[in-house]
């Protein structure tokens, strides 16, 4: 593992030093390895300039998810795709190849590339985005830095996703279609928070979680096309996503939200703010893990599991400081803990098969 890190310390320095390496180069190549779950192996080199160091951060916060830090030696990094010194590292690839059957396996892997915005899945994505934008304007101001916000990112995220899947590499257009295909459930997920909030109508809710099934309708039909045609020899995920209402911790923790703003409007919580959005944005949080973690790659499964459940366990500490602060009752408490259990358990034996998924 160690090894791998240094590899792409070194290559990222050796391209900085480049002539004619620029800033911008810069801003590319930090952008690739945060994209790929790498951005965080550059966080505590000595030798970054100011510019970088924001780069580095401002990258490893909107890429915070994307991050993998364990089993480094089991994935590929990044090798340069030819031999010349002089290759700028965005135009590295991930995939390593092997050195008898290189030309075989490089034409297996590509594909044409079109122009995205004629792709009617990234049109649907776009119109999809532009109606949550409009819709937003009506929602309570003091949902601005919460609801509002999120519904905002996980809608740019599905199109955004899309625009950078348009590319030659089949097995990292499936990983950004996942990613795509998890944002637009979390979408749906905020769809529902904000009609259990009445912040919108049956009928928006309706129009926009049906633009939201046509976009993954359509990413699904495509990597299906690309799974058994050109992906064919190439180890690749099964492309379809489960249903993510059919599931019990997620109805369960929509559930949870719409208790825990019962709760929330007590005229006891208007003096403490804090305890108030905190508990809103742990339940909501939950709710919305949860949804994206119905995509296709396993650690990312995993990986948003496992935020649910953090989520659940900053809600339990709020909790208790309002119950010792007398704002709750025991009785209370323990009607959302069976709640918050029920969840807990639902997806602890969930990410243990995931576990034993991976280890087999």
């Amino acid at each position: 593992m160690n090894q791998v890190i240094t590899q792409i310390q070194q290559k990222y320095r050796e391209n900085r030093e480049l002539k004619n390496y620029s800033i911008f180069d810069i801003d590319i190549s930090l952008k690739e390895l945060a994209d790929r779950g790498l951005i965080w192996v550059l966080k505590d080199l000595k030798d970054m300039s100011d510019g970088e160091k924001i780069l580095i951060d401002h990258y490893l916060n909107e890429y915070r998810a994307n991050q993998i830090y364990d089993n480094l030696d089991g994935i590929p990094y990044l090798q340069p795709s030819n031999e010349s010194a002089t290759t700028p590292l965005n135009q590295y690839s991930l995939n390593p190849v092997p050195v008898k059957k290189e030309k075989q396996t490089k034409k297996q892997q590509h594909l044409d590339v079109r122009d995205v915005k004629q792709f009617i899945g990234y049109k649907k994505a776009k119109e999809l985005e532009e109606k949550i934008i409009e819709l937003c304007k009506s929602f309570p101001s003091y949902e601005k830095k919460h609801v509002i916000d999120q519904i905002h990112r996980s809608a740019k995220s599905i199109k955004e996703r899309i625009s950078i899947g348009e590319q030659i590499y089949i097995g990292e257009k499936f990983s950004q279609y996942s990613m795509s295909i998890g944002s637009a459930k979390e979408t749906s997920a905020w769809l529902q928070i904000s009609l259990g909030q009445k912040y919108i109508t049956q009928e928006q809710y309706d129009d926009l979680d049906c633009l939201v099934n046509q976009v993954v309708s359509i990413l699904t039909k495509t990597l299906c096309h690309l799974k058994d045609n050109e992906g064919k020899g190439i180890d690749l995920p099964n492309p379809y996503t489960p249903n993510v209402n059919n599931f019990g911790a997620y109805k369960n923790a929509l559930l949870l939200v719409e208790r825990i703003y019962e709760i929330t409007r007590q005229r006891e919580y208007w003096r403490e703010k804090d305890l108030l959005y905190g508990m809103r944005q742990c339940s909501t949080s939950c709710v919305a893990n949860i949804a994206e973690a119905h995509q296709l790659y396993i650690p990312k499964k995993f990986r948003f599991f496992n935020d649910s459940l953090k989520a659940l366990q900053g809600l339990d500490s709020l909790l208790e400081t309002s119950l010792n602060k007398g704002i709750i009752s025991k009785e209370t408490l323990k009607e959302i803990d069976g709640l918050r259990f029920s969840i807990r358990n639902v997806l602890t034996t969930k990410m243990s098969n995931i576990s034993d998924e991976k280890a087999s």
